[in-house]
């Protein structure tokens, strides 16, 4: 699909006077003569902040207005963005207007806003030599800026860098790339060769280890750990988990249950309740050696709130301060910025950037929007940030919304969660009742966050988008109902 190479008018200056909301424009990075995709792209690693207000994230910084960013991967300088955001076009094979992913790359001093393709989960090499994704047609590739270098023949999306060495799965084998060569690292076992998505698979931060996930159509799911350099595997005990994830970093497995987390590392677990904590949501701290904890306050408006998380495992008293952001919330890996959605209408968003260690209180100010929603007589939010796929038809009873797996899913509305749980094709879904007689339910989902009786409010977490029942990817089924009559959720 041919895309035209733009440029955004907006330059970033330090002596520009900051606009109103608390924003600055100071820039992250200083400005310079190269494009944000020139390779290789080697720049001194800002020194992180450290002390007691490392993570509190309260500065924010004016960005290029860039709408329903659903994913962003940091360049190793900080400099340039690689992000995925969602764009509506118009298709002959689904009635009205389904949205794609489109990839980015965003150069932070500059406003420069240079196309990279069509494809989601992209990653830098550690040089920020190359930058890897998964394509929309089911491809692995490489690219060098923008330019593709080559396509390894990769069967499940996730893959991990490890310097400039690419690991992946290859059906049967464990594969790395390094600047074009191929090496079979090892075999998988013949009967647990992953499917993709009726399994799922996925490396630790430093590719040595993996973990497969088998889902069954019984709401079954079975997981099994295994070591890259040999291919052993072995059953991962864990009946009860709903949903896992590797620490950036390191071999550090985060499992979590209904009512608590675990953190595994080697034969050390740790697991704590999950009513210690100020809330459900996690958040790898920026080196991916610990997770934070807490709620996300709900978003109807455009305005920021900042949350307060607590670390896991811990006993010092360190905190941190994160804005109420969605979509691609995030640390950038020198622990200098925050990243997220913030909404500029009830179903359209915007990337936003804050400055984290400069000192701020934990009890920042709320910043309030620049300006109110449009109006309109719709209500519902939307649930995740993501793409449209299918929409209603005779045989298809919500909106499909294409998601990165473990992102948020919000209430659409105030409610009173009726049922959490597994359903046939479904799988595992979060319902709430609202006020109107309407009921709406988010299925495929990994971990529930809410329990059945909670009362929640309009756009307030509930879930973790997943891979559960039939599905053809992560994504959330959203479906609305007046006494089993299915109506449409976006029309409310």
């Amino acid at each position: 699909m041919p895309r035209v190479v733009f440029a955004l008018a907006i330059v970033f200056t330090a002596c520009d006077p900051a606009p109103s909301g608390n924003a600055t424009t100071a820039p992250p990075i200083a400005a310079s003569t190269e494009s944000p995709t020139d390779p290789p792209r080697r720049a001194p690693t800002p020194t992180p902040p450290n002390g007691p207000d490392a993570l509190v994230c309260t500065e924010r910084l004016t960005l290029p207005s860039i709408p329903d960013v659903i994913g962003v991967a940091w360049s190793p300088n900080g400099r340039t963005l690689a992000i995925d955001h969602m764009v509506v076009l118009p298709s002959a094979r689904i009635t009205g207007s389904p949205e794609e992913f489109f990839l980015d790359a965003l150069d932070l001093p500059t406003g420069e806003l240079t196309p990279l393709g069509v494809g989601e989960r992209q990653q830098w090499s550690a040089s920020g030599t190359y930058l890897a994704y998964w394509s929309w047609d089911g491809e692995l590739r490489i690219v060098i800026g923008g330019h593709v270098v080559d396509l390894p023949k990769a069967t499940i999306p996730d893959v991990r860098w490890v310097g400039d060495t690419l690991y992946y799965f290859a059906r049967d084998e464990l594969q790395s790339w390094t600047d074009g060569k191929i090496q079979t690292l090892s075999h998988l076992p013949a009967d647990l060769v992953p499917t993709y998505p009726a399994d799922d698979a996925s490396f630790s931060g430093d590719a040595e280890r993996f973990v497969i996930t088998r889902y069954s159509l019984d709401g079954t799911v079975r997981r099994y750990a295994g070591v890259t350099r040999t291919g052993a595997v072995t059953t991962l005990d864990l009946p009860d988990a709903t949903y896992t994830e590797w620490a950036p970093t390191g071999e550090t497995l985060l499992v979590r249950y209904a009512d608590r987390v675990e953190l595994r590392d080697g034969d050390a677990i740790t697991s704590a309740p999950l009513s210690a904590f100020p809330g459900p949501v996690h958040q790898w701290t920026p080196d991916g050696r610990s997770l934070l904890l807490g709620p996300v306050t709900p978003t109807v408006s455009g305005d920021i709130s900042f949350d307060t998380f607590a670390r896991v495992g811990t006993d010092a008293p360190i905190m941190a301060t994160l804005p109420n952001l969605l979509g691609a919330r995030g640390f950038s890996p020198d622990g200098r910025y925050f990243a997220g959605d913030s909404r500029t209408a009830l179903r359209s968003t915007q990337l936003e950037l804050f400055r984290c260690g400069t000192g701020g209180s934990a009890k920042a100010t709320p910043i309030p929007a620049a300006q109110a929603f449009p109006p309109t007589e719709l209500r519902y939010v939307r649930p995740v940030i993501g793409a449209i796929t299918q929409l209603i038809t005779p045989t298809h009873t919500g909106i499909d919304l294409a998601a990165p797996l473990g992102s948020t899913i919000v209430a659409a509305d105030d409610g009173v969660v009726t049922a959490v749980g597994w359903v046939n094709v479904g799988g595992r879904r979060v319902c709430v009742g609202h006020a109107s007689g309407i009921v709406t339910c988010v299925y495929h989902t990994s971990a529930a966050l809410v329990r059945v009786g909670d009362r929640v409010a309009r756009g307030q977490p509930i879930a973790l988008v997943g891979l559960t029942g039939v599905t053809t990817g992560p994504h959330v089924h959203w479906e609305a109902t007046v006494d089993t009559r299915i109506i449409d959720p976006l029309t409310r």
